[in-house]
């Protein structure tokens, strides 16, 4: 039935637009996912909601998951629906969640409001609350999202979400149905590693705070035995956090946000590519795809690889001195090419596009035949 399910896929354009960010990634991934598994996607753009009155509504009493479109573009979407005799309206991102239930009483009877989550908004706000200061307003704020999440869940009838423990957030929450789809490698092709024996990388947002804690954390570890001309070389944005980061651990390399060829080079220098995250932030880490498809060594973390079906044979650690001692370990070159060798065999490992797209057509076939 897969190759004959039309779907309207709701999305703010800047998730498909050429920005890089994990967002777009996740996005695209998903697109390719359902045409691969044979479905009819329309394209649903809908632009944020800009009027002079909701944001100043926002800026007096914000909430933390507004409705980010105006009126008239819900109706819009269901007329599209209507038109195109879709089954399926696909909300791409947890910050289209609240127009599930506007959304829904204007749809024909038969037809499905499927979340594809990128991540919930209270798994993150809880990694930046303070364990010794945190406030009374941190916990209403925090209240907040829990309840707004678990009552957007009453008019959606399926979650499709990047990792195993989201799902699970997703079922406590009261998720009716909820899937966790496999991560795939893109399509780049691998770097020609040439790696120098004085340099390890890093690429990420350097204001998100998970990342920034991990990077800070195994930084402020030390090891020992890195040489003194050693280098963390790292790429990422924004300016301001990256300066920060090199005026206060020496051995940073700051190299600026770079552009998509520029990186690969640089990257295919480092003796192997570092993701220290140690909690579990929202959805998936979009880099490590990029690295396993480079297929340069990784050194990594059980909350940096979630998502992805890492063997044992990968780097991890779960604390920031055994990531260092990791890392460090990499600066000899018969150790990084075993630890490449582990990440080869983990990304041949890994599902293809049209295996996730057969595992979604399987998936939402289910949703639309019970309803039938």
């Amino acid at each position: 039935m897969g190759g004959m399910t039309r779907a309207v896929f709701v999305t703010h354009p800047q998730t498909i637009g050429p920005a890089p960010g994990g967002a777009q990634v996740c996005t695209d991934e998903f697109l390719r996912a359902f045409r691969a598994g044979g479905f009819e996607v329309t394209l649903a753009p809908v632009e944020h909601d800009r009027r002079i009155l909701t944001r100043l509504r926002r800026r007096l009493a914000p909430v933390p998951y507004p409705v980010q479109c105006e009126p008239r573009a819900v109706v819009q979407i269901a007329e599209t629906v209507r038109q195109s005799g879709a089954r399926l309206v696909l909300l791409n991102l947890a910050n289209l969640a609240p127009v599930a239930p506007v959304l829904a009483p204007l749809l024909p009877s038969d037809c499905r409001i499927v979340l594809l989550s990128h991540g919930l908004e209270s798994v993150d706000y809880l990694h930046i609350v303070p364990f010794d200061v945190a406030s009374a307003r941190h916990e209403r704020e925090l209240g907040r999202r829990l309840l707004l999440e678990r009552d957007q869940r009453r008019s959606i009838d399926y979650v499709l979400c990047l990792t195993e423990y989201e799902a699970e957030i997703e079922r406590w929450l009261g998720a009716r149905a909820v899937t966790p789809v496999p991560r795939t490698v893109p399509p780049i092709a691998p770097l020609d590693w040439r790696p120098d024996p004085q340099r390890l990388g890093f690429v990420g947002t350097l204001d998100h705070p998970p990342t920034q804690d991990g990077l800070h954390r195994f930084l402020a570890a030390r090891p020992s035995g890195f040489a003194p001309s050693f280098e963390i070389r790292v790429a990422g944005g924004p300016d301001a956090a990256g300066r920060a980061l090199a005026a206060r651990f020496p051995r940073v390399r700051y190299l600026g946000p770079l552009p998509d060829d520029e990186l690969a080079r640089e990257a295919a220098t480092w003796s192997a590519f570092l993701h220290p995250l140690f909690c579990w932030a929202k959805g998936c880490s979009t880099k490590m795809a990029v690295a396993l498809a480079w297929q340069l060594p990784i050194v990594t973390t059980p909350a940096g690889a979630r998502g992805y079906p890492c063997g044992v044979d990968l780097q991890m650690a779960d604390h920031p001195a055994r990531f260092a001692e990791l890392a460090c370990a990499m600066t000899d070159r018969r150790a990084a090419e075993r630890q490449r060798r582990a990440v080869i065999q983990t990304a041949r490992a890994m599902p293809t596009i049209h295996q996730v797209g057969a595992l979604l057509a399987r998936t939402l076939d289910a949703v639309i035949e019970a309803c039938a």
